[in-house]
């Protein structure tokens, strides 16, 4: 992505044709993927690029017995750290004017981690893809992780090439055995993929196969010297690079396993072309060697570097670009592109200053700035110093408030892993103040506990009192869960289940909620079976149906309105979807089949005249992200339920010895 041509007579510039293919893909993939499928496979394009350059320079050094480890740093310095600074500044700054407090906290966490080479670490590690992630689509920094692969490459490979490689050797041979290499690098995606698929996708040792492909490919070019290859021969093998690249771009897509070997097929069609552009003039050579597309090649890492945070911002505060904003993303990106290219990368290369003061003037004490700003934005407010005005942190403040989740108060114990501590805390017992234990539980995942404020309601107009357990992830079931949750998830809900299973028995009536259509079209089959299992012992089972979802909600729209220009928040209003309504109606029978088993929904008062909106009336939000309430919500629908109706009948429990009447 950021490699020097070779200075003397070598310069490729159907080399630059091809990073102009590489950053126009990702560019329209980024913009939207639907217009390139497989765009993202122009950050493995610019990998061989970079691992043919890199190899070809060091090797023609060491073959003239010039080269100079200082020189290479030094180099490498001045081409990538001065435009990549910037963005990170200006991203910076941007971060800390628009975003949330808390995201532009992360920012500044993974600038700091790209300032020192490990954002590709950063991401692995730390980037949060849990149940209420945000988009990582919308994390400003996030495309600096290939940068972090190149850089953590140039780190060992010189000298790892100096061992394997003298002017007598043969380039040929180790280029062979690069081959190995690499093919142990793909294996390596591949088979980690299922076990840590971040860890694939961002670090070296599974990317350092793409990189080593340019390497080879480099050696093989410099064994053949100026021997040019067969005319029909170079043809044929840049027309094969060049279709299957262009197969791979439209074919391959994010949610097939990558890299691994995937990743070896465009990676080996780019070095094809690589290949077969030595010293040919073929159609395709032609093409790639055109003005514009080698324009395009020259400002390609600026673009790369410019694109992301532009589109991830915007995603940030107006959500997924139409036509027109993706349009003037792209015009953006590139006139942005040019403009750092012209006025940072060339003046920055051009410099003939010693390794000192490149490492000073154009690495150390910019970046010092940059992590003195980063630590200011991460750490300032606990120093006591304001980021933010006193009326913004109140509106921020009233603004989450409407859209806390359920979960966000104590007496709702929504966990991860269920333990026996959490079947007698008392915390976890909702309702009217009695010495007596609750006789009702509510168990279910997280659509268990954003009903939690509408129970709760309940409970206060009819006298019962419940406890509530509710487990991330998990549905309640007296099966085994293993056919309907992630296998990252199956140990924790096993153990939750098996804690419960043995508490259930001593509650006459149960509660129970899941979001059914998140766990297979095989659910309801056990579902059925546990609800009959509970009802075959006498008790009253009550199942809760899905409330309507509302694709498009944003709930933190209103906190962004802080601090976006002219974002308004549109008040989404669709029918109920026809997943849900089925769904829901499948519910219902199963209870109108059970003996003892009762449903319950409030969709007619979520979807007034046939249509669900996620405002009340009055502009309040009512879901805290697209599936769930709010618990402000809940506990306004519970209250607006009993004005109008009182407690409803799937609610009005026979009273247990000696329990107080209201």
């Amino acid at each position: 992505m950021t490699s020097d041509q070779p200075p003397e007579g070598g310069y490729r510039p159907d080399v630059d044709g091809l990073r102009a293919i590489a950053v126009v893909a990702v560019v329209l993939y980024h913009v939207s993927k639907s217009l390139l499928p497989g765009g993202f496979l122009g950050v493995d394009v610019f990998f061989v690029i970079s691992g043919f350059l890199i190899t070809r320079n060091i090797v023609l050094d060491v073959d003239r017995g010039r080269f100079s480890i200082r020189e290479f740093y030094r180099r490498r310095i001045k081409r990538i750290a001065p435009a990549m600074l910037l963005i990170v500044g200006v991203t910076l700054v941007a971060s800390q004017l628009l975003q949330l407090p808390e995201d532009a906290h992360d920012t500044a966490r993974s600038s700091v981690f790209s300032i020192f080479s490990l954002s590709n670490v950063y991401f692995w590690r730390y980037l949060d893809s849990g149940y209420f992630a945000a988009s990582s689509a919308q994390v400003p920094l996030l495309h600096l992780w290939s940068l972090g692969v190149e850089e953590q490459f140039y780190l060992f490979w010189p000298t790892t090439l100096l061992l394997l490689y003298r002017p007598t050797s043969s380039k040929l041979r180790l280029a062979i055995i690069l081959v190995g290499v690499a093919a142990v690098s793909f294996a390596l995606g591949e088979f980690s993929y299922p076990k840590d698929p971040s860890f694939a996708y961002y670090m070296l040792p599974t990317r350092a196969g793409e990189l080593l492909l340019g390497a080879i490919s480099a050696l093989v070019l410099l064994h053949q010297g100026t021997r040019r290859w067969p005319a029909r021969l170079a043809l044929a093998l840049s027309t094969t690079g060049m279709v299957v690249l262009g197969v791979s771009l439209a074919a391959i897509s994010e949610s097939q396993p990558f890299p691994g070997w995937r990743a070896a097929v465009p990676t080996a069609a780019t070095t094809l072309v690589i290949l077969a552009g030595h010293g040919q003039g073929h159609v395709w050579s032609r093409l790639l060697s055109s003005k514009g597309a080698v324009w395009t090649g020259l400002v390609s890492y600026s673009a790369y570097l410019w694109h992301w945070p532009l589109l991830a911002l915007y995603r940030y505060g107006y959500g997924e670009p139409g036509p027109v904003p993706g349009a003037t993303m792209g015009i953006l990106t590139f006139l942005l592109a040019w403009l750092s290219y012209r006025y940072v990368e060339q003046p920055a290369r051009r410099s003939k200053a010693s390794l000192p003061r490149v490492v000073t003037r154009q690495f150390l004490l910019p970046a010092g700035a940059l992590f003195t700003l980063a630590m200011v934005m991460m750490y300032g407010p606990r120093l006591g110093i304001p980021l933010h005005s006193g009326r913004y942190q109140a509106q921020l403040s009233a603004a989450r408030n409407a859209t806390r989740p359920a979960y966000d108060v104590d007496w709702a114990c929504q966990r991860q892993l269920v333990t026996s501590a959490d079947l007698s805390d008392p915390l976890c017992i909702v309702g009217p103040a009695s010495k007596d234990p609750p006789t009702v539980l509510v168990w279910g995942d997280s659509h268990a506990a954003h009903y939690l404020g509408v129970l709760r309601a309940f409970a206060n107009g009819a006298g019962f009192r419940f406890r509530n357990v509710e487990v991330g992830s998990c549905p309640p079931l007296l099966v085994d869960p293993a056919p309907f949750v992630e296998a990252r998830r199956l140990a924790d809900c096993r153990a939750s289940l098996a804690v419960i299973q043995n508490a259930v028995e001593q509650y006459p009536v149960v509660i129970l909620s899941s979001a059914s259509l998140n766990y297979g079209p095989d659910y309801l089959g056990g579902f059925r079976g546990t609800v009959s299992h509970l009802a075959a012992e006498g008790k009253i089972v009550v199942i809760l149906g899905e409330v309507p979802g509302v694709p498009g909600y944003d709930r933190r729209c209103r906190e962004k309105g802080l601090t976006y220009p002219f974002l308004t928040c549109p008040h989404i209003a669709l029918p109920l979807s026809a997943r849900v309504a089925d769904n829901n109606q499948a519910l219902r029978a199963m209870a109108e089949g059970i003996p003892g088993a009762r449903y319950f929904d409030a969709n007619t008062y979520l979807c007034p005249a046939g249509l669900c909106t996620a405002y009340w009336p009055s502009g309040e939000p009512i879901y805290y992200d697209e599936t769930h309430l709010s618990l402000e919500a809940s506990l306004r629908l519970g209250q607006e339920i009993l004005s109008r109706e009182g407690v409803p009948p799937p609610f009005k429990f026979p009273r247990p010895p000696g329990a107080p009447r209201n």
